[in-house]
């Protein structure tokens, strides 16, 4: 998350809006999926659910994110923005495609040629939603492709490996925004150049990633335990939101990730303990 320099930035209810209706949209995808009965897809490198393997996938996953997010800098600093949006366009067309491609295959009893074509059009709307013009209707491209992305990891990816790699995420995103590629990013780029990776609103930039790992962490609690950890998670994010707001009132920049996910894991584990 990231603020303008020449403002100190204070928390209102607007900004808790794309991560509100993230939460809804997962929620609102995820429970179908949850009930389907269908079978995870393989998107770890490395197949199993023990320890090992989970840290293993876990440290491949961030330093996939590490090398991405280097690359960008290091081509925006030498002046290949234009480059870097028709990448990101052309990655995130692929991704909604992909990703309702398999949603759709797993809850719907339909042929491949409707399947292809329902999954084209979705991924056509995203697109004209994100790379359109106009707030609102960017806000809506974000919110679906990130929760579809979220609900696909999150169905997709074993307990124990979602939760290692929450903490991953967790230590990656705060070195990341304060010494590494992140925050290198943020000061580099200006709000708006980056659509499809970053979303502004009102005086707040976030990242697309953010949104998605807060799906991921809302889908793996309803579909290991159910809806009321659905429902803890969904409330440990927006506490976590909360706090870093606060915190990026004292600073420039804050990792959106840390506070969030670990309360939204704490709000996930909580109704199972009880």
């Amino acid at each position: 998350m990231a603020e303008p320099e020449s403002e100190v930035f204070k928390p209102r209810p607007i900004h808790f809006l794309p991560i509100f209706l993230g939460l809804v949209a997962t929620g609102l995808l995820a429970y179908p999926i949850y009930n389907s009965g269908a079978p995870p897809a393989q998107v770890t490198p490395l197949s199993g659910s023990g320890l090992p393997i989970a840290s293993l996938n876990a440290v491949i996953f961030v330093f996939a994110l590490g090398a991405s997010a280097t690359v960008m800098f290091l081509l925006i600093k030498r002046g290949r923005m234009r480059f870097i949006r028709r990448m990101i366009k052309g990655a995130l067309i692929i991704v909604s495609f992909a990703v309702a491609f398999w949603y759709a295959a797993s809850i719907l009893s339909i042929d491949i040629l409707p399947l292809l074509l329902l999954s084209v059009a979705v991924s056509a709307l995203i697109g004209f939603t994100i790379f359109g013009k106009g707030r609102i209707r960017q806000l809506f491209g974000v919110v679906a492709l990130s929760a579809l992305t979220g609900v696909f990891l999150g169905y997709s990816i074993p307990l124990t490996t979602a939760l290692v790699l929450v903490g991953a995420l967790v230590v990656y995103d705060i070195v990341a925004v304060f010494k590494g590629p992140v925050g290198a990013l943020a000061k580099t780029v200006a709000a708006g150049d980056l659509p499809g990776a970053m979303y502004s609103y009102g005086e707040l930039t976030i990242g697309m990633g953010d949104l998605v790992f807060y799906s991921l962490v809302a889908t793996t609690a309803m579909v290991t335990f159910g809806l009321f950890s659905f429902l803890g998670a969904a409330v440990g994010i927006l506490g976590g939101t909360y706090l870093g707001f606060r915190a990026l009132s004292r600073y420039e920049m804050f990792p959106g990730l840390p506070f969030s996910l670990l309360l939204g894991v704490a709000g996930m584990l909580l109704p199972v303990f009880l």
